[in-house]
């Protein structure tokens, strides 16, 4: 199993191993106490498995306020779920209704996204270990709710204190995670300028980044945002470092996507020049500083090394003066414009990566940025989201992906449950199938993992889930039979502990052998047959992976029931973005002072940022069903070739889009024609709009129009093949 650089330097730069390291001590304090101190094994398990339930919904993303509301809905629900389950179980009539009903209505939490789900999964999971709770304690059935709610309360109480305490920490934690991402961003458009990379292949590497990048910059404005507009006389710097590198990586997220262009006429025109080599590496090195900021940002540590990228720049501004001496501006006027603006998004990125480096050295003079207004419009920025009845309502139709997840789910946990009911009613005399049932509950919690409302989703983390759990069985087999330190396992099982949550969200295979380790360590010091229990755990992971993957197949909900929603989605936000930005160029225009500080005073500012911020989440959301897509079964695959255009248009479109704004601003007024263009795009846009319109002249061929001539015929490309797409994919109307 390779285990790549990026992925350790992911978990370290991340807030993945701070949350982990807090779930890790607050499940296994009690655990150390009541077992391993006071020999009261059932009360620990009880209480241990409160706390675990929480602990698990304890996960980095969204505000800290909407976190506490989460794992107190899981405190609730969670606990009564255990309650009612306990009750029903000497009731074998009443246990499987209540069974599947619990199963139906927390598998239907998913409709609030990945959060839901694992909110839902942790009050099935309470749900699951209070039907085992038998194998393991003989406390009364009340007395063990009791234990239970109390390990709950208390991770909870332990959590709001830990986050509370070290709130700066975790919020430039989850600040360093961002930039990180964009510094794989960036590494993955440099590559763009690469004549040896594939286009095609350099595209479906950057769709991953580019959603990745979006989910953490979103968890980045959640965390940054979430104290305006308060002020903190305490830890102000660090607050105000904070502010200015947020500010600043939005900028340049702006800057690295107006680097769109048409890479192919690029390479094609410059594919034995060394102007390409030097953009490649400016992008290449400006990444690598980016990288090294994360790693100091996370550690609250200071800038101490040079950087700069000065070298690359002269030496593309020498390039162009040699192109301009050979009649490039006058012969290719258009390619001409194309590099100077290739220059510019240059020069503006690296000012942008200064200023990173700059707030985070220990002499420098840090002052807010002004480049937006610090009041509650910014809190327009965060997510919003609450758990309510009315999005399941909603979702109670057999057109909708999650009911049919959520029987899905309860159809398989249902056959779980009933062939370990008819395996121990058949064979209840023997000793070894009495050994392999104690962990049944195993098998349950491994369906309920590994199945995932898309059938992609399914197959990859059951994949996953196998592999991980059979790597984990064999390494602890081999630690066992090297060993016999209990100090060892003790600190091997804390380690485990820690790193299977950190890597839970970035690489699920490795988490699940760091998961499987813990689990069976800490087994050794209670069971005397660790291996029978080393074999159980591999056997029931098998099975649970065979039964995930069989019911996948069931009521299945394939991509291309949603895709073409997602894409009419991204279309009208793309659609919005730009007719947002013409309101902020037409209300600037005029002014006499144009500097950007004064932008954030403009009411229409904010709603730019907001489109922006919209059309980049609808666009992240459009590729990553298309990358599940290309994942499924290829009978279950439909109009990939379009969809891959519509794609590949999008991003030119709100590409270029973003790099004309900056250039629109600097003109006295906008011409007619120009404003044909952009009405002609807009119409394009408008799915449903009855013929298409007719295209209009072309800008006149004048100095000042150069810089425009080119991407507006990019515009136009793009929004031609969106249309065109758009109508042969018979799209929802917008």
């Amino acid at each position: 199993m390779h285990i790549s650089s990026d992925t350790l330097n992911r978990a370290l730069s991340s807030p993945n191993l701070f949350f982990a390291a807090r779930q890790g001590f607050g499940v296994l304090l009690p655990i150390i106490i009541f077992i391993g101190i006071l020999d009261m094994r059932e009360i620990g398990f009880a209480f241990a498995a409160g706390a675990l339930a929480i602990a698990l919904v304890d996960q980095p993303g969204g505000t800290r306020r909407f976190r506490r509301k989460e794992m107190f809905f899981t405190l609730v629900a969670g606990n009564l779920a255990a309650l009612v389950t306990a009750l029903a179980r000497p009731f074998p009539e009443i246990l499987w209704l209540v069974l599947s009903a619990q199963v139906f209505a927390f598998s239907m939490l998913s409709v609030f996204g990945k959060r839901g789900g694992l909110v839902g999964f942790c009050c099935l999971l309470m749900m699951v270990l209070s039907l085992s709770s038998d194998s393991v304690s003989s406390l009364p059935i009340f007395e063990h709710s009791f234990y239970t709610l109390a390990g709950s309360s208390y991770y909870f109480l332990l959590s709001i204190t830990i986050s509370y305490l070290l709130r700066l920490h975790e919020e430039r934690l989850t600040l360093a995670a961002a930039v990180y991402a964009t510094s794989r961003y960036m590494q993955a458009r440099a590559d763009f300028y690469d004549i040896n990379n594939d286009l095609e292949a350099c595209f479906r590497r950057l769709l991953p980044r580019m959603i990745s990048m979006t989910d953490a910059h979103q968890s980045a404005r959640d965390s940054v945002l979430r104290n305006l507009p308060e002020d903190f006389p305490d830890h102000r710097r660090q607050r105000v470092v904070m502010w200015n590198i947020f500010i600043e990586i939005i900028a340049l997220l702006d800057t690295m996507v107006a680097t769109q262009t048409d890479y192919a006429l690029l390479r094609e025109r410059f594919k034995d020049h060394d102007i390409l080599i030097f953009m490649r590496d400016t992008m290449f090195k400006l990444s690598r500083i980016l990288e090294s900021c994360s790693k100091r940002l996370a550690r609250n540590a200071h800038a101490n090394f040079r950087h700069g990228v000065k070298a690359e720049l002269r030496a593309i501004e020498y390039e162009i003066e040699q192109l301009k001496a050979a009649g490039l501006a006058k012969e290719e006027p258009e390619i001409y414009a194309l590099l100077i603006q290739i220059l510019r998004r240059l020069r503006n990125a690296t000012r942008y990566v200064n200023e990173i480096v700059e707030n985070l050295r220990d002499d420098a003079d840090i002052l807010p940025t002004n480049a937006m207004r610090r009041d509650k419009s910014l809190l327009q920025f965060r997510s919003h989201q609450e758990i309510r009845l009315q999005p399941i309502l909603n979702n109670l139709h057999w057109g909708s992906a999650i009911f049919r997840y959520a029987v899905r789910v309860t159809l398989a946990i249902m056959v779980v449950q009933f062939i370990t009911n008819m395996v121990v009613l058949a064979y209840s005399e023997s000793p070894l199938i009495r050994d392999f049932l104690e962990h049944s509950h195993w098998i349950t919690i491994t369906v309920l993992i590994s199945m995932r409302p898309g059938f992609a989703l399914t197959r990859q983390r059951t994949i996953w889930r196998l592999q991980g759990t059979l790597i984990g069985c064999l390494v602890t087999i081999s630690l066992f039979a090297l060993t016999s330190n209990q100090a060892l396992f003790i600190v091997l099982m804390i380690a485990c502990m820690i790193l299977g949550q950190a890597f839970i969200q970035s690489h699920f295979r490795l988490a699940s052998v760091f998961i499987t380790m813990y689990v069976l360590i800490g087994f050794q010091f209670i069971s005397p047959s660790i291996f029978t229990v080393i074999g159980a755990r591999a056997l029931d992971t098998v099975i649970a992976c065979l039964v995930a993957y069989a019911f996948s197949f069931a009521f299945p909900w394939w991509e291309k029931n949603q895709i073409k929603r997602l894409a009419s989605k991204a279309i009208l936000a793309s659609q919005v973005y730009l007719r947002e930005a013409l309101v902020f160029v037409r209300s600037n225009i005029d002014q006499p002072d144009k500097g950007r500080g004064h932008y954030a005073e403009s009411s229409d500012y904010v709603d730019l940022q907001l489109a922006r911020r919209n059309m980049h989440n609808a666009y992240a959301e459009f590729a990553d069903s298309y990358a599940r897509m290309l994942n499924e079964p290829k009978i279950h695959q439909s109009n990939i070739s379009s969809l891959n255009n519509l794609l590949m248009s999008l991003n030119t479109m709100t590409s270029q889009i973003n790099s004309l704004g900056p250039l629109l601003l600097n003109l006295d007024t906008l011409s007619p024609k120009m404003l044909a263009q952009f009405d002609y795009i807009d119409q394009l846009l408008t799915l449903g709009c009855l013929p298409i319109p007719e295209k209009p002249s072309k800008l006149d061929d004048e100095t000042e129009n150069h810089p425009f001539i080119l991407p507006l015929k990019q515009m136009q490309k793009a929004s031609e093949t969106i249309r065109q797409e758009a109508e042969t994919l018979l799209l929802p109307l917008s």
